[in-house]
């Protein structure tokens, strides 16, 4: 009489299906980092292909990965703006005296390290969520500075967010010849927070700051 076949067991097969699982989330680790730094050097209109050589993987691993072009540079996003988050969670661990002087640097550096995809940071394909987060944590930067009376109450959410708009401006200019020039700006910028001005025109309000950002959305 035959015997009958072995029932697999249920576990056979897994350690090979945990191989490819990871494969694939390290393949997919390596094209995001390739693709920032092509991005940061050559902007957003390089291509696929170049990405995937930077990965070292070939092109159809990329559009099995991803699909399009935009696909991957919302992904890029992400990971910039997550970046972002933890920088202001690291900020607000700091003193008041200090916490909003090291984000507004460190959020300078990145954006200056990183100049050749900022004109997409606040457009549609922009990780919407990550936004809202970041811009809460940056209220609650200034409102820690403040209360340490190292920056004076009239400044607003809208003059921290209006400074990071100038930087951004500033990097995309300038970085090529002047990729420090920022800084100066900044250290104007900063210094302005600590004195008391008589004001022409009131900040931006959050409601207005969150309408700018919504608007660069629309338009890219």
């Amino acid at each position: 009489m035959p015997r009958r076949p072995a029932t697999p067991r249920a576990d056979e097969g897994r350690p090979a299906a945990r191989e490819l699982r990871r494969d694939a989330a390290e393949n997919r680790a390596r094209l995001i980092a390739a693709a920032e730094r092509v991005f940061a050097e050559s902007g957003t209109g390089a291509g696929l292909d170049d990405i995937a050589r930077a990965a070292g993987v070939g092109p159809a691993t990329l559009y099995r990965r991803f699909g399009s072009k935009d696909a991957l540079v919302r992904e890029v996003l992400a990971v910039f703006f997550g970046r972002l988050i933890e920088l202001a969670r690291r900020a607000y661990a700091e003193p008041a005296e200090t916490c909003l002087d090291t984000y507004l640097y460190t959020v300078g550096w990145e954006l200056a390290a990183n100049r050749g995809f900022m004109h997409g940071m606040w457009g549609d394909l922009a990780p919407a969520e990550l936004v809202r987060e970041l811009e809460d944590l940056t209220g609650e930067l200034l409102a820690k500075a403040q209360s340490g009376g190292d920056v004076t109450a009239d400044v607003t959410v809208g003059d921290v967010a209006a400074t990071i708009w100038a930087l951004r401006g500033i990097a995309q200019t300038a970085g090529e010849t002047a990729p420090d020039g920022w800084r100066r700006h900044l250290a104007h910028v900063l210094a302005g927070f600590r004195a008391p001005i008589e004001h022409t025109a009131a900040g931006l309000t959050s409601e207005q700051v969150a309408a700018a950002v919504a608007g660069q959305r629309r338009t890219g």
